[in-house]
């Protein structure tokens, strides 16, 4: 595809799992299934030593920072193994989308000392796990990038990796546009940052369409297990069947 404005320095093509065909011997599929979940959880893993690190000597008080409760998210948000109660949860900052991840991204970079934040989409459940295998791969080592963009086929993206948040860094950027990724490369550019947009495209669930994408995901094999949460909040509002015990 095209490198928006030109301002991309690389596009990485991640790993797409090969289509089952109508012979496929079903050992096969079942191990492919099971090496995807080990690979989602060496990555949670990591991701959880890596927040781990950060709160090291952090006060108690400020995981619970929204006043929410910790048992009003369902189980199926975290991973196995992973209490609510051992999760932080932090205000975002006043402003517009911009302004809340720039705080949050600053936040988790100077204060909390992570050497990389990424910023991810609530609303794109069940994207691959690669995505965030190879942001994260991206991100470290001596030639690593500043930014890391993973992008949606509307022309935003749905995930983010950034090892350092100049001030200003999402300033003006138009949100929820056709424009909003190009902008982006754009303008940290100009900044003089290191940008790759990974070259495939989630997409994110704004309209009816998107909602069946879900959907599709949801009740393909092995999709429940990508997003269980939404899965779970789907069937209680009646737009999916139960899972069957």
């Amino acid at each position: 595809g095209r490198r928006p404005g030109g301002a991309a320095r690389a596009r990485v093509p991640l790993r797409e799992a090969s289509a089952a065909g109508s012979r496929e011997d079903p050992s096969r599929r079942q191990d492919r299934q099971r090496r995807r979940l080990q690979a989602g959880d060496r990555v949670h893993q990591r991701l959880l030593a890596m927040r781990a690190a950060v709160r090291v000597g952090a006060a108690g008080a400020g995981d619970e920072e929204d006043g929410i409760p910790a048992d009003a998210f369902p189980l199926e948000a975290f991973p196995p193994g992973v209490s609510p109660e051992s999760v932080p949860r932090w205000l975002q900052p006043e402003g517009d989308l911009g302004e809340k991840l720039e705080g949050i991204v600053r936040r988790g970079l100077e204060e909390e000392g992570a050497e990389v934040v990424i910023a991810i989409g609530a609303d794109s459940p069940g994207r691959p796990v690669e995505r965030f295998e190879t942001i994260l791969r991206l991100l470290s080592g001596p030639a690593a990038e500043d930014v890391v963009i993973a992008p949606t086929a509307d022309g935003g993206y749905d995930a983010i990796g950034l090892r350092r948040c100049p001030p200003g860094l999402f300033a003006d950027i138009t949100w929820s546009a056709p424009t909003t990724l190009e902008e982006t490369v754009r303008q940290f550019s100009a900044r003089g940052m290191k940008v790759t947009v990974l070259e495939d495209k989630w997409w994110d669930v704004d309209e009816v369409q998107d909602l069946e994408l879900l959907r599709g995901l949801l009740d393909s094999e092995g999709g429940r297990e990508r997003a269980p949460a939404t899965a779970a909040a789907l069937e209680e509002v009646g737009l999916r069947a139960p899972a069957q015990a």
